[in-house]
């Protein structure tokens, strides 16, 4: 093996490895914009529906940064879909799921119920099986 092989297959491992670190990035991502949304949500509650209510909206500290997230989400996604089949990249999008109903326990004081704790474990647990596969296939490649 030459030094150039050995400096393109390491060159190959770090891009991979920076391309699962971006996938595990995506789901708190998801939570800041959710979290930024319910914020934004809870200073426009006293504001009608109209132009005022725009006005509040524009001037939202919330806002602006859900719009930051949403923006940093949309670049990070379209490189993660460039380079990951769809199956395995959304299925690391779906782990947002699960913190975003954490952050409604712990962070909004939601209450918590079977249901959404049974979900949950669903959505893990669907995760965990896509994702073994994908990391079969790989492997076999």
């Amino acid at each position: 093996m030459t030094i150039w092989t050995h400096a393109r297959e390491a060159g190959a491992g770090r891009r991979r490895l920076a391309l699962w670190a971006l996938c595990g990035v995506l789901p708190l991502l998801t939570l800041a914009y959710q979290v930024c949304a319910k914020q934004a949500a809870r200073g426009l509650a006293a504001t009608p529906f109209g132009g005022a209510w725009f006005g509040v909206l524009v001037h939202s500290h919330w806002a602006q940064a859900l719009l930051g997230f949403e923006l940093v989400s949309f670049v990070a996604w379209m490189v993660v879909l460039a380079e990951m089949k769809l199956s395995a990249a959304f299925s690391l999008s779906a782990l947002s799921y699960i913190l975003v109903i954490v952050a409604s326990w712990t962070v909004f004081h939601e209450p918590a119920d079977f249901m959404q704790v049974l979900g949950g474990a669903t959505i893990l647990g669907g995760v965990w099986m896509i994702g073994r596969d994908d990391l079969a296939a790989d492997k076999a490649e």
